[in-house]
């Protein structure tokens, strides 16, 4: 192989929520928000946390697949390869009580023999914090150094009586200021107005007209004919696809099989064909949560299904 078979269950664990090493055990990924240490001043960006269930063996197919496609070998081949790394990894464990896969993390047998697993930090496994690092801030203090500084350079200002020739002229400062304050507050009151006519435009229709609007001595200065590029409008982030898997297929009959025994129970079933590899879905969902919520109730007739995304 190209590539140890720890490399591909790297790659997986970035997209999906279960991967199964058959005979070995599975990794579980959880997401986990920023977190902000008080302490240190440290923020950390989102991230997945992966535990191990030394339970889930069932091969469920997918690891298998995908370092087929990735090795362009057959299924036989990558099964070979992969019961090769389980068995040697089951050995080390054994014999030395430790264990250790590159960008997976470190394993360890307890002294009740249970097998304690600690994730290779060094990757974070959360897509949506692709690039971002840990930052750390820098808290500000107020000196009092400083405040008596500043106090120290006010001086308070004395009040000093007007003279009528100054009180005219300021007057005659102030009166025409005011004038044009309050024909400027009514002005603006009426480009408010138009504000808001905009602001009830519907975006995606490019010939929509604003009325016009009447300003101060019934003027017109605003017609506004908003235009829209439709390609430029904003589209989802999310264009991923969620599919539950029921059974993954090499044989084309064996997936129609199972297709049709999904539709007469009345789920929405598909099948997804990426080269010689078939994965029938119970049903397909925009929404990770969704897709989350029927995978839990799917379990429970069927505990093998899971995740696939697209």
């Amino acid at each position: 192989m190209k590539r140890p078979v720890s490399h591909y269950i790297s790659e997986l664990l970035f997209l999906h929520e279960c991967v199964i090493v058959p005979e070995f055990g599975g990794f579980i990924s959880n997401r986990k928000p920023a977190q902000l240490n008080k302490t240190t001043g440290s923020l950390t960006p989102p991230s997945t946390k992966i535990l191990f269930n030394k339970n889930l063996t069932t091969n469920d197919g997918l690891l298998i697949s995908h370092i087929a496609n990735q090795e362009d070998i057959t299924q036989k081949s990558a099964k070979e390869s992969v019961l090769l790394f389980v068995e040697t990894s089951n050995n080390k464990l054994v014999t030395s009580k430790i264990l250790r896969i590159e960008k997976i993390g470190l394993f360890t047998i307890g002294e009740q023999g249970n097998i304690i697993y600690t994730q290779d930090n060094s990757i974070n496994y959360n897509l949506d914090s692709f690039g971002l690092k840990p930052t750390y801030i820098k808290l500000v203090t107020r000196s009092e150094k400083t405040e008596t500084e500043v106090k120290k350079t006010i001086h308070a200002i004395k009040n000093t009586s007007l003279s009528p020739k100054i009180f005219l002229r300021a007057a005659a400062i102030l009166i025409p200021l005011i004038t044009l304050s309050y024909l400027s507050i009514s002005q603006q009151k009426n480009i408010t107005a138009v504000y808001e006519q905009m602001a009830t435009l519907n975006p995606f229709n490019s010939s929509k007209k604003v009325e016009n609007t009447s300003i101060h001595n019934s003027k017109k200065i605003l017609d506004i004919k908003p235009s829209f590029d439709e390609s430029n409008a904003i589209v989802s982030q999310n264009k991923k696809t969620y599919y539950i898997i029921a059974g993954v297929f090499a044989i084309e009959k064996n997936a129609t099989r199972m297709l049709d025994k999904l539709n007469s129970w009345n789920y929405n079933a598909r099948i997804i064909k990426e080269k010689e590899l078939l994965r029938v879905s119970y049903n397909s969902f925009k929404n990770r949560e969704d897709a989350v919520v029927a995978l839990n109730k799917i379990k429970k007739q069927n505990p093998e299904a899971w995740l696939f995304i697209k």
